[in-house]
């Protein structure tokens, strides 16, 4: 099975194409906000530098949040175009869990942390395996410290941000991980969508919609009682 993974709900994109679950090829973009300037040509290099075509695809695997709102727009979208005229299989894949992924070596729990900006976090707790332990949430990054009482193991741009703040609260019980390590992977994604489909749960390319989890600046400023 051949597979395109493309994530890109941070401002370092990435996309990669698989054979099964051996990767072929993998570019990450770090661009900032211009992911509708980079997306596609570097889709289109990927796909030329492995000697494929777009009909040699059998199925888009695609981070679809929480995260950046205009980012994620674009990457789904992008997916969801490439799967209808290509007549291929989809499968979104939560962007906390591809995350998640890059951690099951550890052996601990997984704690994923994302900027959720004003001095908030996208949060979630995984397993060892990847698999979910607790729904997505935002909060401040104190509050997903209490409670937690053994070893876990904490990835994202959020736990890099506060470091600091998560080794005050929990010592040794803290796992941190360098850099390179905390940003999702479209590889990763590609992995945890071909599981997806081969388990019957592909997605519809006329449904699938970004996991924002929190509304956008226009549909808050929107919602203003100053606006009613």
């Amino acid at each position: 099975m051949k597979i395109l993974g493309i994530e890109t709900s941070t401002f370092s994109g990435s996309v990669s194409v698989s054979d099964d679950e051996a990767l072929l090829c993998e570019y990450v973009f770090n661009t900032g906000p211009r992911h509708n300037e980079v997306l596609v040509p570097t889709i289109e290099r990927l796909l030329s530098d492995c000697e494929l075509k777009k009909e040699d695809l059998d199925a888009v695997c695609v981070s679809t949040g929480p995260g950046s709102f205009t980012s994620l727009r674009i990457g789904v979208s992008t997916a969801k175009a490439l799967c209808y005229s290509l007549g291929t299989d989809l499968a979104g894949v939560p962007s906390l869990q591809v995350l998640a992924s890059n951690v099951t070596w550890s052996g601990n729990d997984i704690c994923v942390m994302t900027n959720a900006g004003r001095g908030e976090v996208f949060f979630s707790f995984y397993d060892s395996e990847s698999k979910t332990m607790t729904d997505a949430e935002i909060v401040d990054p104190e509050s997903v410290c209490a409670g937690i009482e053994k070893k876990t193991v904490f990835v994202g741009s959020g736990a890099l941000m506060h470091a600091e703040l998560i080794r005050e609260n929990l010592g040794k019980n803290a796992a941190l991980l360098p850099e390179n390590l905390n940003a999702p992977r479209a590889s990763g994604c590609a992995l945890l969508g071909r599981r997806k489909i081969l388990s019957g749960k592909k997605d519809d390319p006329f449904t699938l919609t970004p996991f924002y989890l929190r509304r956008s600046a226009a549909e808050r400023k929107a919602a203003s009682p100053e606006r009613q």
